[in-house]
């Protein structure tokens, strides 16, 4: 399988960057896989070592989306908003805009990290943040039908 470089480019200028599975890329939509390699609690969410992030990723789209498969089978879907997603097969950038939508595998909504959004915002860039977070909290159930039905479609390539 084919390395790819995840490339988040955080409001404040800082990058950080991940190496993945590519499972798949085209211009508009990609697939990555990582491999959790630390516990992470994300509002009471736990993430092991050894837990799958299938990242989905659309350039048309103002979010990107995670799925957590944890262990007995549970999964979570994590939304990132954001902007400037852009697609290739060695690396996959995007700018991340703070807000989070967890959806955890009771199916409860988790709106994350609201009072990170920095005081000097520019009025735009909140109007598209806010425009981002309802259009998540209408269609995340939608979302995440499509990205399961994606992810059983592209497990062949994820050998």
């Amino acid at each position: 399988m084919a390395l790819c470089t995840e490339k988040k480019i955080l409001l404040t200028g800082e990058i950080q960057t991940y190496s993945c599975d590519l499972l798949y890329c085209s211009k508009k939509f990609g697939i990555l896989k990582h491999i959790i390699e630390r516990c992470y609690n994300i509002d009471g969410l736990q993430l092991n070592p050894g837990d799958i992030t299938h990242a989905l990723y659309w350039t048309d789209r103002p979010y990107t989306l995670y799925v957590w498969q944890m262990d007995r089978g549970k999964r979570a879907y994590y939304f990132n908003i954001a902007d400037s997603i852009t697609l290739h097969p060695a690396e996959f950038i995007w700018r991340d805009l703070v807000i989070d939508i967890l959806i955890d595998p009771d199916g409860h909504l988790h709106v994350l990290d609201e009072t990170e959004l920095p005081a000097d915002l520019g009025s735009e860039l909140q109007h598209s943040i806010a425009i981002a977070k309802e259009l998540i909290l209408r269609n995340h159930d939608a979302v995440a039908r499509e990205a399961d039905a994606l992810l059983v479609k592209f497990a062949s390539l994820d050998s």
